[in-house]
Formats: structure tokens, sequence, C-alpha cells
């Protein structure tokens, strides 16, 4: 049994964790918000020259997408934490490779645009029980982490076992005292680059949701300048 002070600071902990949250996620609404607003009123106010007009209504849908992107994160972490993996359906048998082909086919397009080669490798017949939808969703987010922060020209790389999936990349890496952190909500190892990559900031901490919905592992490996490694590990 918990004591009456246990009970206490898990209150406390609960309570300061959705104070930064709810701090994080104004102050990741405001940016785009206040670019958007600032184009639509020197649109509104004649001060833009005809020939901005196109450029500035770009960029306000650029800011405008980034909102639905936050937004729809957001909402994902609400229903993990909601739910607690009671509600969803874990019982699903699914083809852990072609999950992961499909995941590189929508990301196909992204990793082109950096020059990034996208490879997966691996068993073929790979099968593990869980929620495809969820799976899909983590994998996507493992994979569009890992092109995002791949210098044009890199590799990342996707290995399926038979209880696991890894995805490795040549990015830039995470330096040994942020790793412990990086499955946070918002947290970014280099904030200055989080506008230049265009992230939420919340794609590795539904990554961990959704693993431990699926009573999964995460083991993180990473070095500076040379990549990072994540594998998720299933008991299921």
């Amino acid at each position: 049994m918990h004591s009456i002070e246990q009970l206490s600071s898990e209150k406390q902990k609960i309570s300061q964790l959705k104070d930064e949250f709810t701090a994080n996620a104004s102050h990741e609404l405001k940016t785009p918000l206040t670019s958007i607003s600032g184009y639509a009123e020197l649109i509104e106010n004649g001060m833009a020259k005809p020939e901005d007009i196109k450029v500035f209504a770009g960029k306000i849908h650029k800011e405008a997408q980034r909102l639905q992107a936050i937004a729809n994160d957001i909402i994902v972490l609400s229903k993990l934490n909601n739910h607690n993996g009671e509600s969803f359906d874990l019982g699903e048998k699914i083809n852990l490779w072609n999950l992961a082909h499909s995941c590189i086919e929508n990301l196909v397009l992204s990793a082109n645009k950096k020059n990034i080669q996208l490879t997966l490798d691996g068993e073929p017949t790979a099968e593990i029980s869980g929620n495809s939808k969820l799976l899909f969703e983590m994998i996507f987010n493992l994979v569009d982490n890992a092109i995002r922060y791949t210098e044009a020209g890199g590799k990342v790389a996707l290995l399926v076992e038979t209880n696991a999936i890894t995805v490795k990349d040549t990015g830039i890496g995470i330096p040994e005292e942020c790793q412990s952190r990086i499955f946070e909500r918002f947290y970014r190892v280099d904030k200055s680059r989080s506008k230049e990559t265009d992230g939420t900031g919340l794609g590795l901490a539904i990554v961990k949701h959704i693993a431990e919905v699926h009573h999964a592992t995460i083991d993180l490996k990473s070095t500076v300048g040379f990549g990072t490694e994540i594998r998720i590990g299933f008991t299921l």
C-alpha cells in the first residue's frame, strides 16, 4: 500500500508534469500563431506588395500545417494517456516487415528531398501481436525523426527481427547527457534546429507511449556526429 506521503508526492509530480506540458504546448503553439498573425496582418492592411502576397500565403499555409501537426500529435498522446492501453485491441497478428515497408513508402518523398537512402532489411516473415494503427504510428515517428535529424546524403536503415525493429541513422546524434530525456514531450536536443526540422517535438513521446502500451522495451544508442540507433523489443 502507498502511504499518504507517497500519494501526495505522486499527485504533485503529476500536477507538475501537466503544468510543464501546458507551458510547453503553449510555447510551441505560440510561435506559428504569431507568424500567421503577422503575415495575415500585413496582407489585411495592404502593407504587402502584390509580388509578396503569394510568398506570405505560402508561409501562412506552412505554419498552419505545423499547427495541425502539433494538434494531431497532442490528440494521439491524450488518447494514449487516457486509455493506458486497456481499450486498445492488441490481439492483431501483424507482419512487422510489411508494416515497416508501409512506413517507408509514406516517407520516401521526405527522404528523397534530402537525398537520404532508406533501406529495409531483416526477417520478412516476422510476426507480432499488437495494434497495427498504433505500431504504424510508432515506426512512422521513429523513421520520420531519423530523417529530420540526418544530414543530406545520409542513410536511415530499418532492421526487422523476430520480435524487434531497429531504426538506425547516420544523423547528428544525441549527446549522452540528453539521451535520458529525448522521449519527453517537446524536449529538443538542439532547440536552434527545431524550426529547421519542422518537427512537433512530440514524435518520440508518442513512440514511448505506444511502446509502453505494447509492453515493449526501448534501447537507445547514439554518438554525436555519427548517428542514432533505436531498438523496440516486443514481448507480446
